[in-house]
């Protein structure tokens, strides 16, 4: 059973968990109950959790995700709802998830760090797939897998290409999409000036470089931030044409008001190319 820290002061949100019986049925055992930031962060350091469900005041919320961040990053964080239907809804997707990250491989090391860095590259496929529900769903999902990236607020995003023949991808790398994401992530991934660059490589064969805002960092300017994601792209394709080999062009560039736009089916009508 996973235990989940419930952190919250709001008597709808606490009497909404508290309808919930039989919670080794949904994976977890009943939550431990903390009423603010400061307490939940003591209970953090002396209690186990698996997750944490939220709901606090804007500001202490905010103050209390940064300290996260930095303190326990692997930790799926969902937003502790009023309605026993949404809470349901929203713990079977962290069970999911933990599901993931702890799941036994056999003889495979175990990298709990690792497998939630591949969970969120997965469920980043579908935000620009445009397979989230609708926006808040996509902020949702976003947050439960410990993103830094802000999906509200603007960013830059180019679509890349091989050259349009048959047969180039399995002619120059054999391993499938995935393993090329993988390389790919240490030629294109970057955290620079607030902003996170994340190269995703679709299983239709389709790439995007996408740039974000990171939550609670300052980013440049939108012309700015073109400028440097332009120049990042230009150094990376040179890499990958260096190190593995592969001819890979910049087809087309745009910006999104935020990533949220992408949500209900409407990836491919926002993104470039």
């Amino acid at each position: 059973m996973y235990k989940l820290l419930l952190i919250t002061a709001r008597p709808e949100v606490l009497s909404a968990f508290q309808t919930i019986d039989r919670w080794e049925g949904y994976g977890f055992r009943a939550p431990r109950v903390c009423n603010g930031a400061a307490e939940a962060m003591q209970t953090l350091s002396r209690h186990h959790a698996d997750g944490i469900a939220l709901n606090l005041p804007a500001e202490e919320e905010t103050t209390l995700l940064r300290e996260l961040n930095d303190r326990y990053p692997l930790l799926p964080v969902m937003r502790a709802a009023e309605e026993q239907e949404v809470i349901l809804s929203d713990l079977n997707e962290m069970e999911q998830l933990l599901n993931q990250t702890h799941a036994d491989y056999s003889n495979d090391r175990y990298d709990e760090a690792e497998r939630l860095l591949l969970a969120r590259h997965e469920m980043f496929h579908q935000v620009l797939n445009g397979e989230m529900r609708d926006e808040a769903h996509l902020i949702r999902m976003m947050r439960l897998y410990r993103s830094r990236m802000d999906p509200t607020r603007p960013c830059v995003v180019h679509r890349l290409a091989f050259p349009d023949e048959d047969g180039y991808l399995s002619d120059h790398w054999a391993y499938g999409a995935e393993r090329l994401e993988v390389a790919m992530r240490n030629i294109f991934g970057a955290e620079l000036n607030g902003m996170r660059m994340l190269i995703s490589v679709l299983p239709d064969e389709r790439i995007y470089l996408v740039c974000c805002p990171m939550t609670g960092e300052e980013a440049p300017p939108m012309e700015q931030m073109q400028a440097m994601v332009d120049r990042q792209a230009e150094a990376a394709i040179r890499h990958v044409r260096e190190y593995l080999n592969m001819d890979l062009y910049t087809v087309a560039k745009g910006t999104l008001p935020a990533l949220t736009v992408l949500a209900g089916g409407q990836a491919r009508q926002r993104l470039p190319g």
